[in-house]
C-alpha cells in the first residue's frame, strides 16, 4: 500500500533516505580511535591514533534511544574529539568525547580514502581476532569423546571394522538412588 490515506500519513510518515557521508577530521581537535576497554557509565578506554590512550567520554546522541546504528564495542573505530580545554593531572589520563562511530563499511572506505598509519588499528584488529579463536569452551561427555575416537580411526583407516557396545540405561543405576514413586 503505497499511498497514504489522510489520516496514515501522520502516523507513519515516509522514511526519508539520506546519502551516507563519511564524516573525517575537519577540525583541529578531532582525531581516530578505537575502542580498547568499555566502562560503564557512558565512559571508555580509546587508543588514539597519535598512540595515546583517552578516557572516552560517550555523548548522550550514542546512549539509550539514539544508539541503534551507534552500538559501540571492543574494536569499535571512532571519531573523537580531544578536550585541549581540560588541564590534565599527573597520574590521570587524558579526556575526549566521541564524536562518530563507524561501521565496518566505513572503516574500509576510512582506510581507503584518509592518508593516515592505520598500523596501529589493524594491529589491535588482529590481536583481537587472535584472542576470541583461542578464547572458547567445548563441553563433551563420554560419549562425544568416543564418537570423535571413532570418527579419527575411520578416517585414518577406512576399511576398519568398528563394533560398538550397547549399554543398557538401567544397568547404570545405582542402588542408592530413589524413585519419585517410592517417596
Amino acid at each position: 500500500m503505497d499511498i497514504k490515506v489522510k489520516g496514515e500519513s501522520l502516523y507513519f510518515p515516509l522514511q526519508i533516505q539520506s546519502k551516507v557521508v563519511l564524516r573525517i577530521v575537519e577540525e583541529e581537535g578531532e582525531i581516530y580511535g578505537q575502542i580498547t576497554k568499555m566502562y560503564g557509565n557512558g565512559m571508555c578506554d580509546a587508543l588514539c591514533i597519535d598512540n595515546v590512550t583517552r578516557l572516552c567520554i560517550i555523548r548522550g546522541k550514542f546512549r539509550g534511544r539514539g544508539k541503534r546504528d551507534n552500538i559501540l564495542h571492543v574494536g569499535s573505530w571512532i571519531l573523537a574529539g580531544r578536550r585541549d580545554w581540560e588541564s590534565v593531572k599527573v597520574d590521570e589520563k587524558q579526556k575526549c568525547d566521541l564524536l562518530e562511530v563507524y561501521s565496518d563499511f566505513d572503516v574500509e572506505r576510512l582506510k581507503k580514502n584518509v592518508n593516515v598509519n592505520w598500523k596501529i588499528f589493524v594491529n589491535l584488529d588482529s590481536e583481537k581476532a587472535a584472542i576470541s579463536s583461542d578464547d572458547y569452551l567445548e563441553f563433551t561427555n563420554s560419549n562425544t569423546d568416543e564418537y570423535q575416537r571413532i570418527i579419527q580411526t575411520l578416517e585414518k583407516n577406512p576399511n576398519s571394522k568398528i563394533t560398538l557396545e550397547a549399554v543398557a540405561e538401567n544397568e547404570n543405576l545405582d542402588e542408592d538412588e530413589a524413585w519419585f514413586d517410592e517417596i
